[in-house]
């Protein structure tokens, strides 16, 4: 059994979808991180750094003592590897996949996040309604957004998945991030084909909508609104 610590973020998201696609035995433990509930002295022993996603796995390969995990890509390589699924098993594949995988994991997530941060759908929280500095910093981490979008289009031409016709882990590091497309400043997918294409294939999988749906049925607390935008709940009109 592997116990998940998460919340309704797109780091969350990839460790929820990796367990479901997996099919792997877990419970999942919602921390409301608006509450402050990944504070505590009893989080901080799983992960020093106090964030989310953790795993805790209580029945490691090799038995032992429980193995515990932090940071999304150090998870998914993990459960991966726990199920001998998702990962190529070719030199030239694996080094491919492992290739698009960290760009995902390192710079993808990286440029959609900061956008994230800076398209905040409450007014009193979006830097271009600030400073001089902060229009300028919002432009910087809009621009970046959308191209690291078109990077990951261009890299999904005549690919169903990102790495050829199967799903690898790349994928779910890729979904996981690329859901809250509104907030990432991607108004329209009309430019982007073969993205497009992809993320309803993803979004269309079950194992994903359930990995997706952990923790929405708790009082987040978010503006409806916002919270719509964050789970982007108008995908399927779009398919």
């Amino acid at each position: 059994m592997i116990d998940f610590y998460g919340f309704i973020t797109t780091m969350s998201w990839r460790a929820g979808i990796a367990l479901e696609e997996l099919g792997l035995a877990y419970r999942f433990h919602s921390l409301h991180l608006g509450r402050g509930e990944h504070r505590t002295p009893e989080h901080a022993a799983r992960n020093p750094m106090q964030k989310v996603p953790v795993i805790v796995d209580h029945d490691p390969q090799g038995g032992g003592p429980p193995i515990t995990v932090f940071e999304s890509g150090a998870i998914l390589v993990y459960l991966a590897e726990k199920a001998g699924r998702l990962i190529p098993t070719g030199p030239r594949e694996r080094a491919e996949h492992w290739t698009w995988f960290f760009w995902i994991v390192a710079s993808f997530g990286q440029d959609v996040g900061l956008c994230g941060a800076a398209f905040h759908r409450d007014p009193r929280y979006r830097l271009d309604k600030q400073t001089d500095y902060g229009r300028t910093t919002y432009d910087f981490f809009t621009e970046a957004s959308i191209a690291a979008h078109h990077k990951l289009d261009a890299r999904l031409a005549g690919r169903d998945f990102l790495c050829g016709s199967e799903m690898t882990l790349a994928d779910i590091a890729a979904i996981g991030s690329t859901v809250p497309l509104e907030l990432h400043a991607i108004e329209s997918l009309d430019g982007l084909p073969n993205l497009a294409r992809w993320y309803a294939r993803m979004r269309s999988r079950p194992a994903v909508a359930r990995g997706l749906a952990l923790g929405r049925d708790g009082k987040s607390g978010l503006p409806a609104e916002y919270e719509a935008a964050l789970f982007d709940d108008g995908w399927e009109q779009r398919a």
